[in-house]
């Protein structure tokens, strides 16, 4: 099994961080081996620049947070993203949409996403599973299969009903089985945290603690695998399937 280092997503959103902010992001995940760094589209560039020749991933958000931007600008917001340097997209989905039973507005949404994205950047589709409904977590979690995405993923961080939970990751997986990756994201601070995500079938961890994770346990060792079992779980492998 690799370090809990190979799941995370380094991620720093606030309106308020600065290029100084970004460039210690980026040396962060550099250093320890993150899977990818997760950042505004404003500061793509950077990011991009400050991997280049890293196997460290560049991650932006479109749509974000509230999803409600039309099929168009999210379109707009890929290409640009994609153009200076984004290789993973984390598109939120439109939640008003899947609350009044929109499904083909849903779908058409995510496919316009994942058609302009296709052979340059994966994409994950944020569904704030805090403020649905399991059913809708169901159907909403089997259109961005349809539609071709390459992740589903938890939530934003941003919304007041909440962030990831080992349920919500749980019935993910079991939605859409090995076809796509399960992103957790939201109020991830701690190993166990992390761990019960893992366990629960995620296959990445968005957080603003990994660091912090690597940490808490120490870089590379005791691997996952060790420490699933001692607390008796199970972990699947990170990348984009179990």
């Amino acid at each position: 099994m690799p370090s809990i280092a190979r799941y995370v997503d380094h991620t720093l959103l606030r309106p308020t961080a600065t290029s100084a902010d970004i460039v210690e992001l980026c040396r962060e995940a550099r250093q320890y081996g993150f899977a990818a760094v997760c950042v505004n589209p404003t500061w793509v560039d950077l990011a991009a620049a400050e991997l280049a020749d890293s196997p460290v991933a560049v991650a932006t958000v479109i749509g974000f947070p509230l999803g409600a931007s039309t099929t168009a600008v999210k379109v707009r917001e890929a290409e640009d993203a994609m153009a200076r340097g984004a290789t993973e997209l984390d598109m939120v989905a439109q939640i008003g949409r899947i609350k009044e039973g929109a499904w083909r507005t849903v779908e058409e949404d995510i496919r316009a996403v994942v058609e302009a994205a296709a052979g340059r950047a994966l994409v994950k589709v944020i569904l704030e599973t805090a403020a649905l409904e399991p059913m809708e977590i169901i159907k909403a979690a089997a259109l961005c299969r349809e539609a071709g995405a390459d992740f589903v993923k938890t939530s934003t961080g941003f919304h007041p009903a909440g962030g990831a939970t080992p349920e919500a990751v749980a019935l993910l997986r079991l939605v859409v089985g090995r076809d796509l990756g399960v992103k957790a994201s939201g109020g991830i601070r701690t190993c166990e945290d992390a761990l019960r995500m893992i366990a629960a079938g995620a296959t990445r961890i968005g957080t603003s603690s990994g660091v912090e994770l690597v940490h808490c346990y120490g870089h590379l060792a005791p691997p996952i695998e060790e420490e699933l079992q001692r607390l008796g779980y199970r972990a699947p492998m990170p990348g984009t399937v179990a």
